[in-house]
C-alpha cells in the first residue's frame, strides 16, 4: 500500500549513511533486485488468494512498521551486466514471459505497468501460449505469457528500484567475516559493513567456458560473449566462427551477420527449438510443484544429472530459429553441426577443421556459457574454506531454505542455488521462487499468521475476518490508502 511505503521511506532517510544493516544483498542483477523486493514487500500476491490479499491489505494498515535496513553491494550500478549484454547482442525481446520479473509483490505487475504506460504493444505473442497443455491457465489466457521488450523490462525494473528503499554501496565484496547473524562484509575499497543477514545473488556459477579448440589461440583471435566491448568491435567482411548451441550463440551469430561478417555457427549437436530454456511444465504452476518435488527427492548427484538433462545444453526459441534460417538462406551465415579443431594460426587469422572441412577465420567467439565451479569465485571460495559445505557438480549443497550450511542467516540465490531451486534457478522464474524462500525463512511474512488478531490472521476464517473489518473506523486516514504499489 502507498501509505505503507511512505512511512517506510520516511523512516529510512536517516539510515542511508549507516554501515549496520538487517540484510545485505551482494549482487545488483535481477536476482539481487528480486531479493530486495522480497525482503521489503510486506507480502506477495503470489502466495495468497484474492480474498486473502484483500484482507492482507487491510491488516497491513494495522501493523507497526519496523522498516528493514537493507544494503545492496555491487561494483556497478543496478542491472549493469544485464543492460550491457542486451545492448551488445542487440536483444529486443526477453525470452521469459511477462510473469517472470523481480517484483515479488505481484506476478502481474509488469503486465500492469505496460498497460498503464500505454506500452502493451511491447508485449509479444511468441506462440508459447498456443499449446493446449497451458491454454487453460489464467495467466496464459490473460496475456501474461507474452514476452516483454527489453526496454519495457528495464523501465519496469528502474521504477521498482526507485520505490524500494535501500542503500547502494559501490564496490566488490572481498570477504564475509564474523558469525551467523552478525556478519562483517569487507569490500575492496576498505569499507566494512555489518549485517544480520546476507544474500548472495552473484549470477554466474563459475568461470567462462572456452572450448579446447580455441584455448590455444592467441587472445586477439578469440573471445567470450561476455566480453561485450569486443562484440561491438566486429567489422564487416570478417570471417567469424561462433561456437555454441544455445540462444546466446544464435544471438552472437545474428549480430555478426547484421554487421556484415561471414559467419559460421558451429554446434556439437543439432539445434533444439523450444520457447523457454526449460520445458514448459516447469512454468506451469499446476505441474511445477510435481517437477520440484521429483527434483528435490533425488540425491545431489542425481539432481546435477537432471539439471543437465532438463536444460539439454541450450535451446532456441522459434522466433530466433526462423530468423536464423532466413539469414542462412540469404547467404553469409552457415549453421554446421560437429567438432571444431584448430589447426594453425598466425598473427591475423586461424584455420580450423569442422566436420572434415578446413576453413579460415579472422575471429572466434565462444558462446558456451559458464562451467559450474563455485570455488572459482573468490568470495565463495573463502566461504567454503571457512564454512565448508558439500559440493556436487561444482555447486554448493545448500539447506532446503537456501542457507549456506550451518549459517542460518546467509542465503544463496541464482544459478549457484540450482541444486535446491531447480534447473531454472538462474532464470527470472527461479529467482522469484528463491527470493520468496529467503523472505519466509527470515520470518518476514510471519505477521500474516498472527493469531492475536482475526484481521491479522489473514489465512484464518475469512468470514470472521470480514466481521472484524466492520469494526474498523472507516473515517480513519489509515483506512483510505490505495493498494497500488
Amino acid at each position: 500500500a502507498r501509505a505503507f511505503w511512505d512511512l517506510v521511506r520516511s523512516s529510512q532517510r536517516h539510515i542511508m549513511s549507516e554501515t549496520k544493516y538487517d540484510v545485505c544483498i551482494i549482487g545488483a542483477g535481477p536476482g539481487g533486485l528480486a531479493a530486495l523486493s522480497a525482503v521489503l514487500e510486506p507480502f506477495s500476491n503470489d502466495h495468497l488468494s484474492a480474498m486473502q490479499a484483500s484482507r492482507a491489505h487491510v491488516a497491513l494498515r494495522q501493523q507497526k512498521v519496523r522498516p528493514l535496513r537493507v544494503c545492496v553491494i555491487d561494483p556497478k550500478p543496478w542491472l549493469s551486466m544485464w543492460r550491457s549484454r542486451f545492448e551488445s547482442l542487440e536483444i529486443h525481446w526477453l525470452r521469459s514471459p511477462a510473469v517472470a520479473h523481480p517484483d515479488i509483490f505481484d506476478a502481474f505487475s509488469l503486465q500492469s505497468f505496460a498497460m498503464t504506460q500505454g506500452r502493451e504493444g511491447e508485449l509479444l505473442d511468441s506462440g508459447a501460449a498456443d499449446s493446449k497443455d497451458v491454454r487453460g491457465l489464467f495467466e496464459v489466457s490473460g496475456g501474461a505469457w507474452r514476452l516483454p521488450s527489453n526496454a519495457l523490462f528495464q523501465d519496469f525494473c528502474n521504477e521498482l528500484i526507485g520505490r524500494l528503499p535501500h542503500h547502494f554501496h559501490k564496490g566488490n565484496v572481498e570477504d564475509i567475516q564474523g558469525s551467523d547473524g552478525n556478519f562483517t562484509i569487507v569490500t575492496d575499497d576498505g569499507s566494512t559493513l555489518t549485517s544480520a543477514a546476507v544474500v548472495l545473488a552473484l549470477g554466474v556459477p563459475g568461470l567462462r567456458v572456452m572450448p579446447a579448440a580455441l584455448a590455444q589461440l592467441p587472445e586477439h583471435l578469440t573471445f567470450h560473449t561476455e566480453e561485450v566491448e569486443r562484440l561491438a568491435a566486429l567489422l564487416p567482411s570478417q570471417r567469424v566462427l561462433v561456437i555454441g548451441g544455445g540462444l546466446t550463440a544464435i544471438q552472437a551469430a545474428q549480430l555478426a551477420h547484421r554487421r556484415g561478417c561471414q559467419v559460421v555457427l558451429c554446434s556439437r549437436r543439432p539445434l533444439t527449438t523450444r520457447h523457454f530454456d526449460v520445458d514448459v511444465k516447469w512454468f506451469d504452476r499446476r505441474r511445477a510443484l510435481g517437477c520440484h518435488f521429483e527434483f528435490l527427492s533425488l540425491p545431489s548427484e542425481e539432481r546435477v544429472r537432471m539439471i543437465k538433462e532438463t536444460r539439454g545444453g541450450g535451446s532456441v526459441p522459434h522466433l530466433y530459429m526462423e530468423d536464423l534460417k532466413a539469414r542462412a538462406a540469404a547467404g553469409g551465415l552457415e549453421v554446421v553441426c560437429g567438432e571444431v579443431e584448430a589447426v594453425s594460426h598466425d598473427s591475423t587469422i586461424f584455420q580450423a577443421r569442422i566436420d572434415g572441412k578446413l576453413l579460415s577465420f579472422d575471429m572466434a567467439i565462444s558462446a558456451c556459457g559458464h562451467r559450474p565451479q563455485c570455488t572459482s569465485l573468490s568470495l565463495v571460495n573463502g566461504l567454503q574454506k571457512r564454512f565448508p559445505v558439500p559440493l556436487a557438480g561444482g555447486l554448493p549443497v545448500l539447506t532446503q531454505d537456501l542457507q549456506w550450511g550451518s549459517l542460518s542467516k546467509l542465503f544463496v540465490i541464482g544459478a549457484l542455488a540450482a541444486l535446491q531451486v531447480g534447473p531454472d534457478a538462474g532464470n527470472l522464474m527461479g529467482l522469484r521462487r528463491a527470493a520468496h524462500v529467503v523472505a519466509i525463512t527470515l520470518d518476514l511474512r510471519c505477521w500474516l499468521k498472527d493469531t492475536g488478531s482475526v484481521v491479522g490472521n489473514i489465512r484464518g476464517n475469512q468470514y470472521a475476518a470480514l466481521a472484524a473489518l466492520s469494526d474498523l473506523d472507516t473515517d480513519d486516514d489509515t483506512t483510505d490508502g490505495t493498494t497500488e504499489l
